[in-house]
């Protein structure tokens, strides 16, 4: 098969060997483990002078190149370490590796050395931008979706799908692995994920050649906290907040590290009450674009939500070139939704045809199980470095369904007898992914990175629906459904980064991704096959005027795959007038994507850019005009162009008073055929957020944070504008290792949506409100050393987004 030889020859690039530099390197250690980020000096040996500095690497490595023949010294002075000078080096000129320097600690009782400092909430770095949760306040009680609607240039929408900038198609990792889930599936994950368990968000809107292809708009990084420090130690958090409904969260970190083994650990556990209440109006017109009639529906449906996550795992330090860990995971979220809806069937002069009162219950229970083995092994001093992950996941979702409908005419009398259908929905899915990278360095400034990587994942759903009749479940052949879904993903990659001047620096990569997948519809005895390959170039020019001014420019090409269930030819019941369809037929939509971004200072960052995506997957509205049933279905519909301009500012005002500040317009344009009609729908968006932080002294600090979006496009239907404030104060409490926090989310219910949808036969509006306006009580502590001798390397598994869900 002529794709698979184009692969074979892609990992080729792995047989590359290079001739290391001149240059002197070493390692640093303490009680036998790397050290990251510990400045290393070089010195002349005759008059102890400064010849260069540089800073360790996460495997501890240091190293120094472009020297002139002479004798040396290194020198490291470092917080909480003996000072260290050692003997001369006589350096020839040729490669000189010092081994590993074993640092010694201070004699002072480690329980005693605290080392704190405040972190800034939004850094700015070159190739991401890096929110630090703990540093907003009015984070306590929230989840991690409600941090992420909160973070620049991110917005939620109504389902919890997330944008960036203005663009679908978000890749979602958790602590740089892929989350495997998409669409309804990662947004009730986030929503079980407490705001305490996060420690970063990291948001790369042109991620490089070693990120999967995945994901229109970028990649967003969620990181979770991990300790980091020698001995044993760990942190608690408790929280209970209050809306309409209760929600309660609370956890354990547990860390212990000594000698050449770190054991780790975690247990969080949430529960929320909430509710959702919506109104419909649809208008649906005949093909002569005729009124044929109106549904007006309301709904109330309150839910409950317990989710349990723990995670477990160990690193072992076997040599100072080899690390091996060992990470599992596990998640569950148990849900009960009770929905009460009632629908009137108005004719077209607007008078009451049909009445239908109903209930649905649905219980979904999902586990989600993964584990992740990853080894990292150093080739030689120079820093070539191969390094291996294997993951495995495990995702189930027993979903049990039930409906009550009553139907009553115009005079309200009851007419035939009550319809009750029940569903057994389940999902499950399973995927194994392994990634194999290599890192050869040519100079301190110049690398090339190359990997391959190889996913196989398989789907089983096997629906069964039921009418029951007089008592009894009967098999309801039309609405059952047996899917099975098998897909592989072969990917090589290689990056190049290097100098091209002392000012002008650029990274190039490639990525070829190969896609085989086949879906099989057993009760139909029906199929369907996929297969394509693709090349996905990056490329990225720094250019440092200054040291005021950093000017970015970046190119890269990505794809987003269709949801393995809107492949699946199959229409899931919502409710009595709603239901949702798959679409075997969808294509992967493609996107060009190019940003000029300038950074002033550090704390100004502002941005050009520009996206076109071909083959956009939106939701498309069909009516039955006999059932009165609405299907959603995901088509491609159109071709979208997207101008984009972001300001990005945060900056301490003085030594009590910080201000974050985020400023996105986007313009977006979409045109294409919609059920046999031609649309051409554009609409420019502003999205406003940001926050002012106060240090009011004595351990306390307060913060003020809030977010506006007006009225934007969301495939062939357009949202009115959504806004929310909230507030908090905390106070340091038992020697600084402990906080209190009060949090008062959205105290105005500012936060409601409105969607519109006009096209063709089509005229709806939904509005929704939810359970937002919450007032939060948290308390953290940390308990153990606090003094930081090392940072555990997360891994670099495979950073694919699938797309369970839906």
């Amino acid at each position: 098969m002529k794709n698979l030889h184009r692969f074979l020859l892609a990992t080729g690039l792995l047989a590359i060997v290079f001739t290391a530099p001149a240059q002197i390197s070493g390692t640093l250690t303490s009680q036998q483990q790397p050290l990251e980020s510990i400045s290393v000096s070089l010195l002349r040996a005759k008059d102890s002078g400064l010849v260069k500095i540089a800073l360790t690497d996460k495997t501890g490595q240091f190293q120094f190149s472009n020297l002139a023949a002479g004798s040396y010294r290194v020198s490291v002075n470092s917080l909480g370490f003996q000072p260290y000078l050692s003997q001369v080096y006589p350096f020839s000129g040729s490669a000189l590796s010092l081994g590993s320097i074993e640092l010694s600690l201070q004699a002072k009782s480690l329980g005693e050395v605290t080392v704190s400092s405040k972190k800034p909430l939004v850094e700015l770095k070159a190739d991401k931008m890096v929110v630090n949760v703990d540093a907003s306040p009015t984070n306590a009680g929230n989840t991690a979706l409600e941090v992420l609607e909160k973070s620049p240039g991110v917005s939620v929408d109504k389902d919890g799908n997330i944008s960036l900038k203005g663009k679908q198609g978000v890749t979602v990792l958790v602590d740089g692995r892929p989350s495997y889930l998409s669409g309804a599936d990662l947004a009730n994950l986030l929503k079980g994920m407490s705001a305490s368990q996060l420690d970063q968000i990291e948001i790369m809107t042109n991620p490089p050649a070693r990120f999967d292809a995945s994901g229109n708009s970028g990649v967003i990084n969620i990181k979770t906290k991990k300790n980091k420090t020698v001995g044993f130690n760990g942190s608690l958090n408790l929280g209970y907040g209050q809306g309409v409904y209760p929600k309660t969260n609370g956890g354990l970190n547990l860390n212990y590290r000594k000698n050449r083994i770190n054991l780790f650990g975690s247990y969080n556990y949430s529960y929320r009450g909430s509710y959702q209440q919506f109104n419909v109006i649809r208008n649906v017109f005949n093909q002569n674009q005729v009124l044929a009639f109106t549904l007006d529906q309301n709904g109330y449906m309150p839910d409950t939500r317990s989710a349990h996550s723990a995670k477990a795992g160990i690193d072992i330090t076997f040599s100072k070139k080899t690390n091996v860990s060992l990470t599992l995971n596990s998640f569950n979220i148990a849900m009960q939704f009770d929905n009460a809806i009632r629908n009137r069937i108005l004719d077209d002069k607007g008078d009451l045809q049909t009445l239908n009162t109903g209930r649905t219950y649905m219980t979904p229970n999902v586990s989600k199980y993964n584990g992740n083995f990853n080894i990292q092994h150093k080739l030689d001093s120079t820093g070539k470095e191969l390094s291996f992950d294997l993951d495995y996941v495990n995702y189930n979702d027993k979903h049990k369904q039930q409906f009550q409908n009553r139907f009553y005419n115009a005079a309200g009398t009851l007419t035939g007898k009550p319809d009750t259908l029940q569903g057994n929905v389940p999902s499950a899915f399973e995927v194994l992914a392994g990634k194999l990278d290599l890192v050869l360095p040519f100079t301190a400034k110049t690398k090339l990175e190359t990997g391959i990587k190889l996913s196989a994942v398989s789907s089983d759903n096997n629906v069964r629906f039921d009418s029951i009749i007089n008592g009894n479940p009967v098999l309801d052949v039309n609405r059952s459904n047996y899917f099975i879904y098998k897909e592989n993903i072969y990917a090589a990659y290689a990056s190049l980064n290097t100098p091209i001047s002392k000012k002008l620096s650029v990274q190039a990569g490639l990525r070829y991704e190969y896609t085989t997948g086949n879906g099989r519809q057993v009760t139909t005895n029906t199929s369907f096959t996929k297969e394509y390959g693709k090349l996905f170039p990056t490329l990225y020019f720094t250019y440092e005027l200054n040291e005021k001014h950093q000017f970015n420019l970046n190119y890269g090409r990505r794809v987003t795959r269709p949801a393995y269930r809107d492949m699946n030819p199959f229409t899931y019941i919502l409710d009595r007038y709603t239901n949702q369809k798959g679409n075997p037929n969808l294509q992967p939509q493609f996107s060009q994507n190019i940003e000029l971004s300038h950074a002033y200072n550090k704390f100004l960052i502002t941005t050009f850019n520009y996206a076109r995506t071909s083959d956009v997957i939106s939701d498309v509205i069909e009516t039955d005009e006999i059932s009165k049933t609405a299907f959603l279905v995901k088509k491609n519909i159109a071709t979208q162009e997207q101008w984009g301009f972001a300001v990005n500012f945060s900056k301490p005002v003085n030594s009590w008073l910080t201000i974050n500040a985020n400023v996105l317009l986007a313009d977006n344009r979409f045109k294409g055929i919609v059920n046999n009609t031609a649309v051409d729908f554009s609409s420019t968006t502003a999205n406003f957020s940001g926050s002012l932080q106060s240090k009011l002294g004595k351990g306390w600090d307060a913060e003020i944070n809030g977010f506006y979006r007006t009225r934007e496009i969301e495939g062939v239907s357009f949202s009115k504008g959504m806004g929310m404030f909230s507030l908090a104060v905390s106070k340091s409490v038992l020697k600084n290792k402990g906080k209190i926090t009060l949090n008062a989310r959205d105290l105005f219910a500012l936060q409601q949506y409105t969607g519109i949808t006009k096209f063709s036969t089509v005229d709806a509006v939904l509005n929704n409100r939810w359970d937002n306006r919450i007032i939060n009580l948290s308390f953290n502590y940390r308990f153990g050393k606090t003094f930081k001798t090392n940072k555990r390397s997360s891994g670099s598994a495979a950073e694919e987004q699938s797309r369970i869900g839906g």
